[in-house]
């Protein structure tokens, strides 16, 4: 009788292990899932204002200490500096300028924070101040984001942010892509 409990008790323990597993995975899947999509929909709300050029918007997908470094290394800190930034930028070098999200990756480092990338199309524009010179016209591009993801009274919102432009040349030779 003694063996029979202990059997009974093993097979109780492997049910309800098998069980609470099973049950964990399933759960952290669908948050995971579902914050992928809401992390996605911030980006989506950050697109849509610089094809709007209007960052009016802005509080509704960062954190009030947000960072960002721009392609040629402007640093931002903090929302008011970092929005009155990409407004000015935007009335000026990216006047009507198209912005194209084209693949967007999710990493979660932690419950509460992610990485992710963002591959964007860039229109041609007119640097540095969006006045047509006759040879200042760069050609459209590829930039790669890299941006940081915290999750504050559950919702995501971007907390940094950094922009490089992709070199085509330098995608040819890139050592990765021969793997």
């Amino acid at each position: 009788m003694k063996n029979f409990i202990s059997k009974l008790k093993n097979t109780y323990f492997f049910i309800v292990f098998t069980i609470i597993t099973l049950l964990g995975a399933v759960t952290t899947y669908a948050q995971t899932y579902q914050d992928e999509q809401d992390i996605k929909s911030r980006i989506d709300l950050m697109v849509a204002d610089w094809n709007t050029h209007d960052f009016k918007n802005m509080e509704s997908y960062t954190t009030s200490d947000v960072e960002w470094i721009n392609i040629v290394g402007m640093y931002w800190r903090g929302l008011p500096q970092v929005k009155m930034s990409h407004q000015a930028i935007f009335d000026a070098i990216f006047k009507n300028v198209p912005f194209t999200k084209k693949e967007v990756s999710v990493r979660f480092i932690t419950p509460d924070v992610a990485v992710t990338t963002l591959l964007c199309h860039v229109g041609a524009f007119f640097p540095p101040d969006g006045v047509d010179r006759g040879n200042n016209k760069r050609p459209e591009t590829d930039d790669l984001l890299t941006m940081v993801f915290v999750k504050k009274n559950n919702k995501w919102l971007l907390t940094a942010g950094q922009n490089t432009v992709v070199d085509e040349y330098a995608q040819r030779v890139n050592p990765a892509k021969k793997q």
